[in-house]
């Protein structure tokens, strides 16, 4: 058996298992910048406003009911009994329709940035008439409309069908709203029903939702924000992005929601069945960083392994700590594109990264291979490597495949190279080191 081989291999592995240590330290680096960054946008939200979950106009009535219950006693004599019970309930549109305007902006809490939002919203609705039983009493009526963040509310415009001008309250007096502002009306001019118009003006951050709550619903919202995430539970029907912002138009109706159940559906203080957007970051750098961290451990053992094939096919001994050396200088490529990328554009901080960790591991092998000639060429091949790293990045749905065929091209050109090795014989070259 080749005993210096065995040893070097040995070596190698060792030298291997402290750089996955090293990445997993970057690794760790990535996830406490990506909280410092979400604490930072959570920070300006907290000042600004929250992501946003726009509900109503709905119908609430505060209603009382008068049982009655007429039982026998054990002599025969019947005893009628009479109390009130609560029959308050909401009444949800007919039919909804509105359309918006999204204006996004930045806000910067140092280094990191949100998106936040204005919204300026249009809307009509129609209430049916309102049913009430011969032994019901209507103590109040209320239009109620619930807002997940209320600070975002900037301007309240409600009018009734007549052009009479509606006042809004803060708060929500009852139905399933957490939170919100609310319209009293007079429940004796409810038995004809109820034409409703409105502008709102609402600020928040991230994401706005829209809960269809009508029989038929429909919304449009437009904005220049050219990378939206349509969020919820429904896509729409009809949308158009563009570099100059998207355009989206939703049509939905009971057969889709549920009807009434939907009210009963919540998730912590937001109703459940929702339509609207995410203004996501196409461009996460951090998501990004920490996607070429987990491909760090395999550049680490290419590395390794294609300096281990030089050695083995030049019969020249390269000692373990350079071995170390040129495995660091791996490892500092992605600590310098987490650290660039929370400056420059992500694409930038590849380029600016990779070129400086060529440079390095060219000019260190210049050392090795004892001329510039072949130091460009070890230079070129990891700017190869690099460059099908970004690949593999940039094109996520491909990335099993480009890195299958990566792999399977790499191990076809060491095959090739050591078709003709002596594994006996080799590595007696270094044994001296």
């Amino acid at each position: 058996m080749n005993k210096a081989l065995v040893i070097k291999l040995l070596t190698l592995s060792l030298l291997a298992l402290m750089l996955a240590f090293a990445l997993g330290q970057v690794e760790w680096k990535v996830s406490e910048r990506q909280a410092v960054r979400d604490q930072a946008i959570a920070s300006i939200a907290d000042q600004y406003a929250r992501e946003q979950q726009l509900s109503g106009p709905l119908l609430w009535l505060q209603c009382r009911e008068l049982h009655s219950e007429t039982d026998t006693d054990d002599q025969g004599r019947q005893r009628t009994r009479s109390e009130w019970q609560d029959c308050s309930r909401s009444i949800r549109p007919d039919t909804l329709s509105g359309k918006g305007n999204l204006k996004v902006s930045e806000r910067y809490r140092g280094i990191h940035k949100a998106r936040v939002y204005m919204t300026d919203l249009e809307f009509q609705a129609d209430v049916p008439a309102v049913q009430v039983g011969a032994n019901q009493v209507i103590d109040a009526a209320y239009l109620v409309f619930g807002v997940s963040d209320p600070r975002g509310l900037k301007r309240i415009d409600l009018k009734d069908g007549a052009g009479r001008p509606l006042a809004a309250r803060p708060g929500v007096p009852g139905g399933p709203f957490a939170q919100g502002f609310h319209v009293p009306l007079n429940p004796a001019s409810l038995g004809a029903g109820l034409h409703l118009s409105g502008q709102l003006e609402l600020a928040g951050s991230g994401r706005l939702d829209w809960v269809p709550l009508a029989g038929s619903n429909d919304f449009t919202l437009q904005s220049a924000w050219p990378h939206p995430s349509f969020a919820g539970s429904f896509l729409p029907e009809t949308r158009e992005i563009s570099a100059e912002g998207f355009t989206a138009r939703w049509r939905v109706n009971d057969f889709a929601t549920g009807g009434d159940r939907m009210l009963a559906e919540k998730q912590g203080t937001w109703l459940g069945t929702t339509l609207g957007v995410s203004l996501i970051d196409p461009v996460n750098a951090y998501a990004q960083t920490d996607r070429a961290v987990r491909y760090g451990f395999l550049f680490v053992l290419l590395t390794l392994g294609g300096f281990f094939l030089f050695e083995l096919l030049k019969s020249r001994a390269v000692h373990p700590l350079q071995y170390l050396l040129i495995g660091f200088a791996v490892v500092m490529f992605f600590l310098l594109l987490l650290a660039l990328s929370e400056h420059l554009a992500f694409a930038l901080a590849y380029l600016v990264a990779a070129a400086a960790c060529v440079a390095m591991i060219a000019a260190y092998g210049r050392t090795l291979l004892g001329s510039w000639k072949g130091a460009a060429g070890l230079g070129g091949g990891y700017a190869l490597l690099y460059g099908g790293l970004y690949q593999l990045l940039a094109s996520e749905d491909y990335a099993l495949l480009l890195g299958a065929w990566l792999l399977f091209a790499l191990l076809g050109l060491t095959m090739y190279l050591t078709r003709r090795l002596d594994w006996v014989r080799a590595g007696l070259a270094g044994q001296g080191n």
